[in-house]
């Protein structure tokens, strides 16, 4: 069931935002003219579920601004 493959890729430590996304990017790459779209989903769903995604790659680290660093505009 497809049910039980999004909460596999949601166990990943994706958000359903995420989840949504990254699925809307693989099925548009992997999408084959004349199959179903619903196999497309199928598969990359099945591929999130089962793939580690590295933690550092899904969130890049903002640098934070220092305070003292900034200076006045007039």
């Amino acid at each position: 069931m497809r049910s039980n493959k999004i909460h596999r890729a949601l166990a990943q430590g994706m958000n359903r935002f995420e989840v949504c996304q990254l699925v809307a990017k693989g099925v548009k790459a992997t999408h084959k003219t004349g199959s179903r779209f619903e196999d497309s989903i199928n598969d990359v769903l099945q591929y999130l579920g089962t793939h580690e995604t590295p933690k550092e790659s899904l969130h890049p680290a903002i640098p934070q601004v220092s305070v003292k660093s900034l200076k006045p505009a007039a």
